[in-house]
């Protein structure tokens, strides 16, 4: 049975959509940027090391992560806007997750022609493990961009959820100890996430400190600004 065609997971589906709900506001990811566009729709940037980055990979090959075109499941969102965007040093993810397809799907919204892909597989979804595989293994909407990342940034990097520590000296006091909170709460959520944990734990774990540092340091700096 199509997937298209399975009985309503509203419950699952709710939690993807708070999940993309509170990861689309983080923004201070040193690989990848993120973009609510709605309820349904999250915007993924993956930043590329080089040039060298956006050409295709054996684990990036067409056939590899293009679904078959009787999986025909066009996202709700026109592509005409990302495709017109070049920029060889980032390529534009779109995941959705649509109430009408009640599953989560990502498509591919820029350097198409690198890929290896023709006009016609720009509504075609991705054909990824943590997509295919969301509803059994309990993946969650970090964990596609995680495999977003493996397939893009070459080398892959040694942890796919590293911070961009520096930007956080650019804000103001309020909003510095407001999003330091924001993002090592979702690093420690990570951590817990699953029994076993990531590869990566012991490097979640130091930016998770630093920005529990950059969270404190900020305090004194704030309660002066109330008074």
């Amino acid at each position: 049975m199509n997937r298209t065609d399975r009985p309503s997971k509203s419950s699952s589906m709710e939690v993807f959509y708070k999940d993309c709900l509170r990861f689309g506001c983080l923004g201070e990811f040193k690989h990848f940027g993120l973009y609510l566009r709605g309820r349904e729709e999250l915007m993924v940037t993956v930043r590329l090391k080089t040039e060298l980055d956006v050409c295709p990979t054996p684990q990036a090959s067409r056939s590899a992560t293009f679904g078959e075109l009787s999986q025909h499941v066009p996202p709700a969102s026109p592509a005409t806007r990302e495709m017109d965007r070049v920029d060889p040093t980032e390529t534009v993810f779109l995941i959705g997750a649509y109430a009408r397809y009640n599953w989560p799907y990502v498509w591919l919204r820029s350097n198409l022609g690198k890929y290896g892909a023709q006009s016609a597989d720009k509504d075609l979804p991705l054909d990824l493990n943590t997509t295919s595989k969301w509803e059994s293994h309990g993946y969650r909407v970090w964990d596609i961009v995680a495999e977003l990342i493996r397939m893009n940034v070459l080398p892959n990097p040694d942890n796919p959820f590293e911070v961009d520590l520096a930007s956080f000296d650019q804000m103001e006091p309020m909003q510095r100890m407001l999003r330091s909170a924001a993002m090592a709460l979702f690093l420690r959520d990570l951590l817990l996430q699953n029994s076993k944990p990531p590869p990566y734990r012991q490097l979640v774990q130091e930016d998770m400190l630093a920005l529990l540092r950059i969270h404190y340091n900020a305090l004194p700096d704030v309660a002066k600004g109330s008074h």
